[in-house]
């Protein structure tokens, strides 16, 4: 990435973000527009590269890591059943429901499952954003947004991983499902034992240093490291990211590690973050699109809403609540572009095929900040 497309990104989020604030709407909302607007939907003068997504993954594990930081375990472990029964609803329900769609449409019944599994994705980073930019992490309903959000990226994998399987997409599987689940597991246990042994006697002794900043540098180290480790046997960073962060959490030093995190990750790495996801976005070929790119959006937004909805009602969430958690599981976001990107490199979806579902996704990611502010605001 060139120093002019560093800069251009930064004033680019700046001023879409202050229009944003202008406008009373979130701040994520004008970074993606700006992504729009400087990309290959606007006036094309930037376009998504490897750099580029290299930038913008820093950014999503920093701002995972945040999100894990600012909440409060207890509340997490309190809300734990709401989490999973909201986060199989969540999943379930728009599974079932483009499956059906895809094949209504006429659909082979492999891109009718892979309309399943993409759909069946949240964005975890999309609402952590709105959930902290509006104070609300610490909430009944965050903390269950949350804990639903982490549990629907692992079966987004899960969901992908089997697919690939079934229809031979992309690298042969070396190894069966059952074995990268213990994997996963067995990674998270082994993160979470060290960490809980090691933070409280290194992190006071980084303390000590006289090297200035030595305490956020350790946490950015670990964040990174982990996350990186994790994506080597199918586990989301992100996830990875928001575990390392509420392990931090418990530490004497949460609040400067998260003071230094914050300044370094709201200034660089998560605009650029939420700008890549508009550049993104090509509108050339999809206006014979346009009826179809409507009826997916409307799905996908009505499958999580009231998935996640009822699922919250079932476990006596109150209705002001489960609302807050409907909306905030709308958001496809990186997940689902994650997916989405490995069919395209796998050829298992055309270059058409794959800009059409990412307006869709970025219709499902700017809705849900637009109308989880007012919910969180009541």
């Amino acid at each position: 990435m060139t120093i002019w497309t560093f800069g251009l990104i930064l004033f680019g989020a700046l001023m879409m973000s202050w229009l944003a604030e202008r406008l009373r709407l979130p701040t994520v909302v004008g970074q993606i527009g700006a992504g729009i607007i400087l990309g290959p939907a606007g006036f094309h003068l930037l376009s998504a590269n490897h750099s580029l997504a290299t930038w913008a993954e820093v950014g999503v594990l920093l701002l995972m890591f945040l999100a894990g930081i600012e909440s409060d375990l207890g509340l997490l472990k309190r809300h734990a059943r709401q989490a999973v029964t909201v986060a199989l609803a969540g999943v379930v329900t728009p599974f079932v429901v483009f499956l059906v769609l895809g094949l209504t449409l006429g659909m082979t019944d492999e891109k009718s499952l892979f309309w399943a599994v993409l759909f069946s994705a949240t964005s975890v980073s999309i609402t952590a954003q709105i959930l902290t930019e509006y104070h609300q992490v610490k909430s009944d309903a965050g903390a269950t947004i949350l804990g639903a959000a982490v549990l629907d990226d692992i079966l987004a994998i899960l969901m992908w991983t089997v697919y690939q399987t079934v229809f031979g997409i992309g690298e042969k599987i070396q190894r069966p499902l059952w074995f990268t689940i213990l994997l996963m597991v067995m990674f998270l246990l082994v993160l979470v034992s060290v960490l809980l042994y090691v933070l409280p006697k290194i992190l006071p002794a980084i303390g000590r240093l006289s090297l200035p900043g030595a305490v956020l540098n350790f946490a950015l180290v670990i964040v990174l490291l982990s996350a990186t480790l994790s994506e080597k046997i199918g586990l989301s960073g992100a996830i990875v990211a928001f575990v390392v962060g509420v392990l931090f959490s418990r530490q004497k030093s949460a609040a400067a590690i998260e003071y230094g995190v914050t300044l370094v990750g709201q200034t660089v790495f998560i605009p650029i973050f939420f700008v890549n996801i508009g550049l993104k976005v090509t509108l050339v070929g999809q206006l014979a699109n346009l009826p179809l790119i409507a009826i997916l959006t409307i799905f996908a937004i009505l499958t999580k809403f009231f998935g996640a909805y009822f699922g919250a009602r079932l476990v006596k969430v109150p209705v002001g609540d489960a609302r807050v958690v409907g909306v905030g599981m709308v958001s496809r976001g990186e997940m689902a572009i994650v997916i989405a990107d490995l069919a395209l490199s796998a050829h298992a979806l055309s270059s058409g095929h794959y800009a059409m579902l990412t307006i869709v996704i970025l219709l499902t990611t700017i809705f849900t900040p637009i109308a989880l502010k007012p919910l969180l605001r009541k």
